[in-house]
């Protein structure tokens, strides 16, 4: 019973992190593509590590719109605590 529960809401995370993952990828090219442009775009996906840390913040500072902060990292962290608490009701199975 545990395991089964455990793994629904690590399933639930999993899906999380899934979907903040692509809605944040979007949100960052969109971000860029409205800074740089199209070759700025082209660009972010060379540098993509850099482009999902910086993208967020700039437009947090430089517009005020902290929406983008909150769905790459918020939805990271929301999947992170959600799969950790499914493991902690699984529990151990060996």
């Amino acid at each position: 019973m545990r395991s089964g529960l455990g793994g629904l809401v690590k399933v639930a995370g999993y899906i999380a992190w899934a979907t903040f993952g692509i809605w944040g990828f979007l949100l960052c090219l969109a971000i860029v593509n409205q800074a740089a442009g199209f070759w700025g775009v082209v660009v972010a996906f060379f540098v993509l590590p850099v482009t999902f840390v910086a993208a967020p913040w700039y437009a947090g500072v430089a517009w005020g719109n902290w929406f983008p902060l909150l769905v790459c990292y918020g939805g990271g962290i929301a999947a992170t605590i959600l799969v950790g608490i499914g493991s902690a009701i699984a529990g151990d199975e060996t």
